[in-house]
């Protein structure tokens, strides 16, 4: 694995540790905030293991990238980058959601969630290196 590819892996991994310290404080919309990047940053990591750019924040169109190489369906995991794509903005910013701030809109449930959506997206990323 390229030093590139390791870097963008291992922050992935951080920020997915970060999620479940913050996770035990209760501070649930940072929690999928730092789940979202998680995935992000491990889909990025499998798109410069394959010499692909890497740019933007959408999981779900970075996830399209690497499929366009595959030529496979990954369906279950598009699922989840959609899913986990829908809070990149809702988690921090207080006009992102109508008459709530965001540390009041998330809850353990979601945040739950979102921690095993980004952990599914890590494991495939994993796999996919793995296997290649």
């Amino acid at each position: 694995m390229n030093e590139r590819t390791t870097n963008w892996l291992e922050e992935a991994n951080w920020d997915l540790g970060n999620a479940k310290i913050l996770f035990e404080n209760d501070r649930f919309n940072t929690v999928v905030f730092h789940c979202q990047q998680a995935a992000e940053k491990a889909v990025k990591a499998l798109l410069y293991h394959n010499k692909l750019n890497g740019w933007g924040h959408s999981i779900h169109s970075l996830l399209e990238k690497y499929k366009e190489l595959k030529n496979e369906n990954f369906d279950d995991i598009e699922r989840t980058a959609l899913s986990l794509d829908k809070h990149y903005i809702t988690t921090r910013y207080p006009d992102a959601l109508p008459n709530i701030a965001p540390h009041k809109a998330y809850n353990k449930q979601e945040a739950e969630l979102a921690i095993a959506q980004a952990t599914n997206i890590i494991n495939f990323v994993n796999k996919e290196i793995k296997d290649d």
